[in-house]
């Protein structure tokens, strides 16, 4: 029988996740219908969901979504999804202990179900809920639970999840589970190394006229940024400026603790902000030179991909990147790794190559490592050899 995938994919709601089911459908010949919620509530704000690419290969349908919370959210119906088109396989993406999934193989019975999860870390439902009991939060003592139960439910008749990570793999594994790692793949046609007229034309435009150190991402405690601007503090004896996401689209205590870093350590002359859309993206990462990811661990959580990583790769960036979760073997050797919170090694490093003469011939190393690996060429490829297996 043809495999038929349908997909189930809030993260679809925006546009530059759908790329690999275009991928999947147009090189592959597997057909694929992708349902994404109308509406998604993105910061607290329900969003419209952008219209379809009429060129791409795959079908889209979008449906109503109930609820916010990750695990319990659901489609309202799958009627305009299914109407005369009987899926082989069905891929959630979401944790396999969500609502979700469950909705997913009631509805579907006689189609294998996968899912897909970032999830790193062994689960400690006793450890959590006597955490929330220990603080008197009904939530904090509920959460575990809610996992658990729907865990010991779901995961018997799920085919195969999906993981970002070998830690990942391990613990999907251990929990009874199929496990196929899978990379969270860039379109190879949008991040990949520029002309160095097109790098020149984004350098003058917004002002870098040295080596540039970059960060792009979230910018939470978690994510380490306030380390890369300690690290940066000490290296005022050397020319170079710091490339990062504007502060106003962002807000909180951690926004204003940066802010005011950045201001103490009297590097606010150095630092360069921007502005910009996903797809915009590549052009800050060929203007910048390095590319860093300073994740630190917390006792809930460790660094589970990474995405901006292969991506800067895929520039042709050097990249730096902390010990914390996946990161090591995204960059696969292919970039420095520091011991994660240690910001005098992180700036040992940083030292060393905004001195070193050869970063654009170790970029092209990186990028051929990511194009080849990290991809949605590569993420594509391994969903299509799961369908016919």
């Amino acid at each position: 029988m043809t495999p038929r995938l349908l997909v189930i994919s809030p993260p679809c709601h925006q546009p530059v996740n759908r790329a690999v089911y275009h991928e999947l459908a147009s090189r592959h010949g597997i057909p694929v219908r992708l349902v994404v919620p109308r509406q998604l509530s993105v910061g607290g704000v329900w969003r419209d969901t952008p219209s379809g690419d009429a060129s791409a290969a795959y079908e889209l349908v979008l449906v109503d979504l109930k609820g916010t919370h990750g695990r319990l959210q659901r489609m309202a119906t799958f009627d305009d999804a299914t109407l005369g088109w009987g899926p082989t396989h069905i891929f959630v993406d979401s944790d396999p202990a969500s609502l979700m999934t469950r909705q997913a193989i009631t509805t579907f019975p006689k189609a294998k179900v996968w899912a897909m999860t970032a999830e790193n870390l062994p689960p400690r439902y006793l450890n959590e809920f006597f955490s929330g009991l220990k603080a008197f939060k009904p939530a904090r003592m509920l959460a575990p639970l809610m996992v658990f139960a729907l865990r010991t439910w779901i995961h018997p008749k799920v085919d195969r999840v999906f993981t970002l990570s070998q830690d990942g793999t391990r613990v999907m594994e251990k929990l009874g589970l199929r496990a196929t790692q899978i990379p969270l793949g860039f379109d190879p046609a949008l991040f990949c190394i520029q002309d160095a007229t097109k790098r020149s034309a984004t350098r003058e435009r917004i002002g870098l006229k040295h080596r540039t150190v970059a960060y792009f991402g979230r910018q939470t405690p978690e994510k380490g940024v306030h380390l890369l601007v300690e690290a940066l503090a000490g290296l005022k004896h050397l020319e170079w400026q710091f490339l990062i996401d504007h502060f106003s689209a962002y807000g909180g205590d951690y926004i204003d603790q940066l802010r005011g870093l950045i201001e103490s350590s009297g590097i606010s002359d150095r630092v360069v902000y921007f502005d910009a859309p996903h797809h915009e993206m590549p052009d800050y990462m060929n203007a910048s030179d390095i590319v860093v990811l300073p994740s630190v661990s917390t006792p809930k959580w460790k660094e589970q991909y990474g995405r901006v990583i292969p991506e800067a790769m895929a520039c042709g960036r050097a990249v730096i990147g902390s010990d914390s979760g996946a990161i090591p073997e995204l960059i696969a050797g292919f970039g420095d790794i520091f011991p994660e919170g240690n910001v005098g090694a992180l700036r040992a490093v940083l030292e060393r190559l905004l001195h070193a003469p050869d970063l654009a011939q170790r970029g092209q190393q990186a990028s051929v490592h990511a194009h080849q690996q990290l991809s949605i060429t590569r993420q594509a490829e391994i969903l299509a050899s799961c369908l016919v297996s």
